[in-house]
């Protein structure tokens, strides 16, 4: 608990040069453009809510009360906070059959969150559920990687990493985990900032 405690406001501290370096500029191209009905999923501190524009209504949920907390602030100071629900919770709870009903979603929001999720392929599963025909699932995450000897290095120290990073696998293929959920690529992006990362935009086929 208290690592989780201390994870959270140390976040945006930890995560300011990479924020800065690559980060900021794809959030601001992936979300800048949405509208509609959207969800984001895990959202951590809310350093996405300044990239929403005034024609979206956001629903976030974050099981991290002391995230929540961050995100909080960070929507207050919004030209339109209201436009913004946050809800503390995580996408595989009972309550969200209750938050969001199918094929609702003009789109889904991913960013540094799938890293954490418990059980990744169900939330996909459900996010395939609540988007509607032609909805987007936009993502932004840390991979695991392609290349045998580097994976390696992150099995090894990925039981440290997830005790002191909330939960946090550095080793998870959430790009491979993609390619037989039944999402339609438009576009994607492999990157690298010291681990290897995926910028990547789906969207839920019309005839599904």
């Amino acid at each position: 608990m208290i690592f989780n405690r201390i994870f959270s406001g140390s976040y945006d501290f930890f995560m300011s040069f990479l924020e800065k370096k690559e980060l900021k500029a794809r959030r601001a191209r992936l979300i800048s453009g949405l509208t509609g009905k959207i969800l984001e999923v895990g959202v951590g501190t809310g350093v996405n809510f300044e990239h929403y524009n005034h024609n979206t209504n956001v629903t976030g949920i974050e099981p991290s009360p002391y995230m929540l907390v961050h995100a909080d602030k960070k929507r207050d100071l919004l030209l339109f906070p209201d436009r913004i629900t946050l809800h503390n919770t995580g996408c595989g709870t009972p309550e969200m059959q209750k938050l969001i009903e199918p094929e609702s979603l003009d789109a889904v929001v991913c960013t540094l969150v799938l890293c954490t999720i418990p059980e990744p392929q169900l939330a996909i599963k459900n996010f395939m559920k609540w988007l509607k025909p032609g909805g987007q699932l936009i993502l932004l995450e840390h991979i695991r990687s392609h290349n045998k000897r580097k994976a390696k290095f992150q099995d090894k120290i990925n039981p440290l990493w997830e005790k002191i990073a909330d939960g946090c696998q550095l080793n998870r293929a959430t790009d491979r985990m993609l390619t037989s959920s039944g999402f339609e690529l438009l576009r994607e992006d492999h990157f690298r900032l010291g681990i290897p990362f995926y910028e990547a935009e789906y969207i839920k086929p019309i005839n599904r």
